[in-house]
């Protein structure tokens, strides 16, 4: 079988950048109670009582449901953005009082909240900025992929923030990002069809370390430098935002992913509901189609596929539609990003049995 254009994309998270030296969400959890329990991190310590608080209720919410607990960088902000609202969110009518342990935690310090939150915006900048591209140059496998495998642009659908692909490809790739080259403002019309097309389509869904929006006017730019507020969006619950670029750059993962029959999640945990549903629908809509998982677990592969298959809530979808190749992503870009791997898979007989 041969690919034609739209037919392959891809979807990254947060461990396709292990790799290159950037924490995954809850290994950012893990560093970042390291320092709330550091002596030597003063300016940390102040925000361990609520941070406990915030992570317990977490887990007690999951537990109520039956769940298991999704606790990382992302949950972590996203909540405290809820609690700073106060009064101004939509529930504050209807919640009698705070909880007591809250009430003791915070008191009468709700600033305490928004200090906590850009603390870890903060360190998330750090994160997420590596010292040098040495330890990423692995991206770079995508411009052989592009210049010798295929004659179409590659599509590439990205949940972090960091900027990797860009500062490792940008000399060997033309790429769209979706910014106007002179006033550096967001320009959705940069992702129409055009006679010459660029190398590589790049949508970061989550927003990137390098955009900024500006508090007039509310449009989103990009910028050379790192801003001290960051476009990003946080949470599990709420990534997706009725504004752009974020209403844009879903609706087209979800057009692209409709289109394609191989979708290649490359480091991705499927712990967001809003992306699952996306890739979910893909599936259901076309039973040809395929969900091509690189993920470095220490679990087997039955197990892995039961418990993607459990997350995307995908009853109707067939066995065969999932396929496992358990490697970290640097393995992955420089053995197997190759056509030739992923046309194989289409060759195989098919099995239709619905799980």
């Amino acid at each position: 079988m041969k690919f034609a254009k739209d037919e392959i994309i891809f979807l990254l998270g947060a461990g396709a950048s292990v790799d290159a030296g950037i924490p995954a969400s809850y290994k950012m959890v893990e560093e970042l109670e390291k320092k709330l329990v550091n002596d030597k991190e003063k300016d940390w310590k102040k925000f361990k009582s609520l941070y406990y608080l915030v992570k317990s209720g977490v887990e007690f919410s999951y537990g109520v449901q039956g769940k298991d607990p999704i606790f990382n960088i992302e949950v972590l902000v996203n909540i405290l953005n809820e609690l700073e609202k106060k009064e101004l969110h939509p529930l504050y009518p209807f919640i009698g009082s705070w909880g007591i342990r809250f009430t003791e935690v915070v008191e009468n310090n709700f600033e305490i909240i928004s200090e906590f939150r850009n603390k870890i915006v903060e360190q998330l900048k750090k994160w997420v900025i590596p010292k040098d591209l040495t330890s990423s140059i692995y991206f770079k496998c995508f411009e052989k992929f592009k210049k010798e495998e295929i004659q179409f642009p590659i599509r590439i659908f990205t949940l972090n923030y960091d900027k990797l692909i860009e500062e490792n490809l940008k000399d060997l790739l033309s790429i769209e990002r979706g910014f106007d080259p002179e006033t550096r403002e967001w320009n959705y019309k940069l992702f129409s069809p055009i006679e010459e097309e660029p190398d590589l389509y790049l949508y970061k869904l989550h927003g990137s370390i390098d955009w900024e929006r500006e508090k007039h006017t509310q449009i989103v730019k990009e910028t050379d430098n790192i801003p001290n507020e960051p476009e990003l969006i946080f949470g599990v619950q709420s990534k997706v935002q009725y504004v752009d670029p974020y209403l844009f750059l879903f609706s087209e993962f979800r057009h692209y992913s409709l289109q394609a029959k191989l979708i290649v999640a490359i480091g991705y945990s499927f712990s967001d509901e809003h992306i699952n549903g996306i890739i979910s629908q893909a599936l259901l809509n076309n039973k040809e189609a395929k969900l091509y998982v690189v993920t470095y677990s220490t679990d087997n592969k039955q197990k892995i596929e039961q418990d993607i298959y459990r997350k995307l809530e995908c009853k109707n979808c067939n066995k065969n539609q999932i396929i496992i190749n358990k490697k970290q992503a640097k393995d992955f870009f420089e053995k197997d990003l190759r056509m030739e791997k992923f046309e194989k898979l289409f060759k195989e007989k098919n099995n239709n049995d619905i799980l």
